[in-house]
């Protein structure tokens, strides 16, 4: 594997343990915080919220973009390009922060002067003031730890978020425990950011050396390469976005405000639930990609980073190195056996979970909630794995043109199948069958031909890791119906025995004998190197 692949794998290791601490703080204090604040604060939190979510938009896919870029001039030993192309990224997240402080000064004025009646104590008008500027705040240091992870130091930003996300897990705990009201809360959010920003300031020291910051190293042609990469990245956003909150917009329209809320609890939050995990674990693959090409280009001898996989395509059409193919090979696979098994989660488990959490009576949602978690196994693993390589590659123009289809699509059927009487579960369709055939069918075959995949090959894959991993769930499907109680033990309890009976059958039959082999020397190297450095 390499020590760049262990690093980037421990860094999304630590991102993803940080996402569930983000996550369990969330499960727990959220009912603490609704009464804490009461109905109405609460909802003032939440609309804060929404209104920093929106602003993400002006990130216009500077994030991934920046450590894209930084990774390759790094890779190639381009100290001018990397300081470069990092003062123009971070500088132009500069200017991002600076829209987003004048947004958040136009939504404080707004709201004094529009929401008086339904907000006299003007507590509105500072949370999405409040709000907004951390989230600018977080925007530069979006830039800064672009820098980091472009120069393949995954695990010191996936470690500074561990340990931010439980900060801010404390902080919370700590103000509604003394009375704190809303306003407490998002100026306690922005005072954690403005402490990450800092903490990156000094890592990106450690971790790239060569990288000095400089106004004069701003280069209008690196914001136009940086912007130009980017503008796909936004429109996927875009997309997204369509598909992810659009729903309960529907539901809204068209049904009523209980269905919004039982929709919002069941399946918006398992479901981001689902997609931000998945999100945090892969990040990384983007830099990977891209230092397999740059390797490429630079011409060195790369054949000491290869990937724990016996063959790579041979037909004869391949673009990039052999390395690039292995790594997707069996990235891919993995991303598969991940997906499905959290689908099987949410499928099998999150009904116990959710009667527990927030009663019986909104599982009456459940029935949505399947289509969705089924529809995410099957298509989640590879379509992510293909996005990656795309931007790996600088190709992720489709990805974009899929993400704006599949969001309008969701839209459209939404509406026609709500309007049919199918309820919730018509906008779950809505969504989940449009994405199927996107990021299944269409996708994947278009990815084939800019990548010089061989379209066989890549199905024997996909269809081999899901068989798979279908046999492994035979095994956690029998325990967990026999067994499953909405109580916390039991739910904690056989989420780890499922995952327990089903590594086995996984590790035995989805990687070849070399293959666990060199895993298990890695993993042992990687010990070995925690420890030396503990």
């Amino acid at each position: 594997m390499g020590r760049r692949l262990l690093q980037l794998l421990s860094g999304a290791g630590l991102s993803c343990l940080g996402l569930v601490v983000g996550i369990a703080f969330g499960l727990i204090l959220t009912p603490y915080l609704v009464s804490s604040l009461g109905d109405a604060s609460y909802g003032i939190y939440v609309v804060a919220s929404l209104f920093a979510g929106w602003c993400g938009l002006l990130d216009f896919g500077l994030t991934t973009t920046t450590s894209r870029y930084i990774t390759r001039y790094y890779v190639q030993d381009d100290k001018q390009g990397v300081n470069e192309v990092g003062s123009t990224a971070i500088l132009l997240f500069g200017g991002i922060s600076f829209l987003v402080f004048l947004a958040s000064i136009a939504a404080f004025f707004a709201a004094s002067l529009w929401t008086q009646n339904l907000d006299p104590s003007g507590e509105l008008s500072w949370a999405l003031f409040l709000s907004g500027t951390s989230f600018a705040i977080s925007k530069i240091s979006d830039g800064v730890a672009g820098v980091i992870r472009g120069s393949l130091h995954y695990e010191l930003t996936g470690g500074t978020t561990l340990v931010f996300r439980f900060i801010w897990g404390l902080v919370t705990f700590g103000i509604l425990y003394f009375g704190g009201r809303v306003r407490a809360l998002c100026l306690g959010s922005g005072i954690v950011t403005a402490l990450q920003l800092l903490t990156y300031i000094v890592l990106v020291r450690h971790s790239t050396p060569s990288f000095v910051f400089s106004f004069k190293k701003f280069r209008k042609d690196r914001a136009r390469e940086l912007l130009g990469y980017g503008f796909y990245a936004f429109l996927a956003q875009i997309g997204e976005l369509a598909v992810n909150r659009s729903d309960l917009i529907i539901i809204a329209a068209l049904m009523s405000s209980s269905d919004v809320g039982r929709y919002n609890l069941v399946v918006v939050t398992l479901t981001s639930y689902f997609n931000s995990f998945l999100t945090e674990a892969s990040t990384w693959e983007t830099n990977w990609f891209t230092r397999s090409v740059s390797l490429s280009e630079r011409g060195a001898e790369s054949g000491s980073q290869k990937s724990p996989v016996k063959t790579a395509p041979q037909n004869g059409k391949r673009l990039y190195s052999e390395d690039f193919y292995i790594s997707k090979d069996w990235i891919t696979r993995v991303s598969i056996y991940a997906t499905i098994f959290m689908s099987f989660g949410l499928i099998a488990i999150g009904p116990s979970f959710l009667e527990r959490w927030i009663g019986k009576e909104r599982l009456s949602c459940y029935p949505a909630l399947f289509i969705c978690a089924l529809a995410l196994g099957i298509y989640r693993g590879a379509s992510e794995v293909n996005n990656r390589a795309l931007q790996g590659v600088a190709r992720h123009k489709i990805y974009a043109y899929g993400a704006i289809v599949h969001g309008v699509l969701n839209v459209v059927l939404s509406v026609v199948l709500v309007k049919l009487g199918m309820g919730l579960q018509g906008v779950a369709l809505g969504g989940a069958a449009p994405g199927f055939f996107i990021w299944y069918l269409w996708v994947p075959m278009i990815a084939c031909r800019i990548l010089g995949e061989d379209a066989r090959t890549y199905w024997r894959r996909q269809l081999r890791a899901t068989v798979i991993a279908i046999l492994a769930l035979v095994a956690p499907t029998l325990c967990v119906t026999q067994w499953i109680a909405p109580t916390y033990p039991r739910v904690i309890g056989l989420s780890i025995l499922a995952f327990v009976l089903y590594f086995p059958t996984v590790w035995k039959l989805g990687f070849s004998s070399q293959e666990r082999a060199v895993l298990i020397s890695n993993a042992r190297s990687f010990m070995r190197k925690a420890g030396t450095n503990s």
